[in-house]
């Protein structure tokens, strides 16, 4: 439960919430640990590019030239690339050879760069539908690194079939897929997460004028002919 959940239940009264984009920016780095080995360790984390720290993660280039990021961080995620990609000798032999246990994750992110030369000829003789299949079948930990067009034309869950999109026509624009709000609480209201077209210039002018400011008819129409406020129907 949240604190202001609490608080409303605690006491009948609302809270308010408050975001700062600073403060889930700060939070971020700190939950990965780079705020803790400055304080701690006194050194500051090196440029890994597309490595995992502290286990082993690394992105590979397949036949068809697209790329994959596997990730192996439990023994069962590391036991199913050893297997996916066949080298279960070749990577025995490197341990022994650097005198390391491979079942330590930490043992595997110091090794990253000798098992990545291991592992990455099998990627480079398959194309990334051979590859999908294969390290499906062994529980890999991966995903396809994707342009946009490519998360368009790829994942449904960049499309429609995903709730959170709707497809919009603003106008002057064109139709084009929008999100709605993240929240997702099920049941029959599931459909108010639809987005909403953005309203065009003066949309809704003469409503705001009628409605808050309480002006009539004539007045609105004067201040048009004045040009001090703009409708779509003035709008050229």
């Amino acid at each position: 439960m949240l604190a202001a959940d609490r608080y409303r239940t605690q006491t009948g009264k609302g809270q308010l919430v408050s975001l700062a984009l600073s403060d889930v920016a700060l939070a971020a780095v700190a939950w990965r640990g780079d705020l803790t080995e400055v304080e701690l360790g006194g050194e500051e984390r090196k440029k890994l590019g597309n490595d995992l720290y502290g286990a082993f993660g690394r992105d590979f280039l397949t036949l068809d030239e697209r790329h994959v990021m596997v990730v192996a961080i439990t023994q069962r995620q590391w036991d199913g690339l050893v297997e996916a990609t066949g080298t279960l000798e070749a990577v025995a032999l490197l341990s022994e050879k650097l005198d390391v246990d491979f079942t330590d994750e930490g043992a595997r992110f110091n090794a990253r760069e000798e098992l990545a030369n291991l592992f990455a000829p099998w990627f480079q003789k398959l194309t990334l539908n051979e590859i999908s299949e294969k390290l499906n079948q062994s529980g890999v930990c991966w995903g396809p690194y994707r342009t946009f067009r490519q998360m368009l034309e790829e994942d449904p869950r960049c499309s429609t079939q995903n709730p959170m999109f709707s497809k919009i026509d603003q106008p002057g624009v064109g139709e084009h897929l929008v999100p709605g709000s993240t929240l997702s609480f099920g049941g029959p209201a599931e459909s108010d997460r639809n987005a909403l077209r953005a309203p065009i210039l003066g949309e809704h002018t003469e409503q705001v004028l009628a409605d808050d400011l309480k002006l009539t008819a004539a007045e609105i129409g004067n201040l048009v002919d004045q040009g001090l406020v703009l409708t779509t129907e003035t709008d050229s």
